[in-house]
């Protein structure tokens, strides 16, 4: 039987590898940040680069400016996006806005400028969303064979086990876990952000300020955004992992597990109290007894079983045909035991 050590230190090599994962979840979401920011600052620098003077306004001059009424060609950007839109929140948005009947009469420059912003906020939500959803199922996916083999490597045998049922993964993916699910809280960022934005930009323009300082605290504004989204990214991540990682032990028929916290300087009060207890599987809590505790957490946990679970297990993994325990040596890599065990 392994150490205590060993079990630990492979629970948060896991839980490294998930968020090593996700790391390209949270780029393809940064760059969706940035083109939502250039998209929103070149209709800045058209407006000032047409009618300004050395990158600003003169604030009377901004004022008349914003107020003309102007052609509805400014909509076609609204139509492009919902037509690329996918997630059905997001879509319904836009198309309501499209539709909306202050919208089907000519309207100001500066009403369609902040509706422009409201439609690139929606479509960066409809960008995250997707990218999201694919790094969350990879993870609970992940998590629960990576898990397993863990089990199987560390006790050295190989036994039979049911496959992650998709339903399992739709269920830990619909739970709203932390009392509001994960598309609610990128909406709502989203929704918050293009407000600011739109109060950031209006400011900027009516008063007259340069393209520059608009630029700053547009990118500003965006940053904060950003690690808004990936700060969920992170937390979430973990919550997938450890859900889908319960599911293995239950798979295993092991009844209890311990928390592990990430033991360094930013490890939280939190997770040092709770770590190294020991909880029932089926009292699994998160943001209770089982991780995320708090935003950006990253403990995991490990199997917790005694000389009745390895019997257990040694039973499931004995050949019928020759009544032999069915090995798995040290040396096997996780691919090798996925192709065999999993595939």
């Amino acid at each position: 039987m392994r150490s205590d050590a060993y079990w630990e230190r492979r629970a948060r090599e896991r839980m490294a590898v998930y968020h090593k994962d996700a790391d390209a979840t949270v780029r393809t979401v940064w760059a969706a940040y940035r083109k939502a920011r250039a998209d929103i600052q070149a209709e800045i620098n058209k407006i000032v680069g047409t009618f300004g003077r050395g990158g600003q306004l003169d604030p009377a001059q901004a004022r008349h400016l914003l107020n003309q009424r102007i052609p509805d060609s400014w909509m076609e950007l609204g139509r492009r996006l919902y037509a690329r839109a996918k997630d059905d929140r997001v879509k319904r948005y836009l198309l309501t806005r499209l539709n909306a009947p202050a919208y089907r009469a000519r309207v100001t420059r500066l009403e369609a400028l902040q509706e422009m912003i409201r439609w690139q906020m929606a479509a960066l939500a409809d960008v995250e969303l997707a990218a999201v959803q694919k790094g969350y199922m990879d993870t609970i996916t992940d998590a629960y064979y990576r898990t397993m083999f863990d089990l199987q490597q560390g006790v050295g045998i190989g036994f039979d086990f049911a496959r992650m049922p998709a339903r399992t993964v739709e269920e830990i993916l619909r739970r709203p876990w932390s009392g509001q699910h994960f598309s609610d809280r990128v909406w709502t960022n989203t929704g918050l952000l293009a407000q600011q934005v739109t109060e950031v930009v209006t400011a900027g323009m009516t008063s007259g300020r340069g393209v520059e300082k608009m630029a700053r605290e547009l990118s500003e504004r965006m940053e904060v955004g950003r690690q808004a989204s990936e700060r969920l990214i992170r937390t979430e991540t973990t919550y997938m992992a450890n859900a889908s990682e319960m599911e293995s032990y239950e798979a295993a028929d092991i009844d209890q597990y311990m928390f592990v916290a990430t033991l360094d300087l930013r490890t939280s009060p939190q997770c040092q109290k709770a770590d190294r207890k020991i909880y029932a599987v089926a009292d699994a809590k998160p943001g209770v007894n089982m991780p995320p505790l708090h935003p950006y957490c990253r403990s995991t946990t490990r199997a917790w079983f005694g000389p009745e679970t390895i019997e257990g297990m040694q039973r499931r993994a004995r050949d019928l045909e020759t009544g032999k325990t069915v090995l798995v040596p040290a040396s096997m890599t996780y691919a090798e035991w996925h192709k065999q065990y999993a595939g």
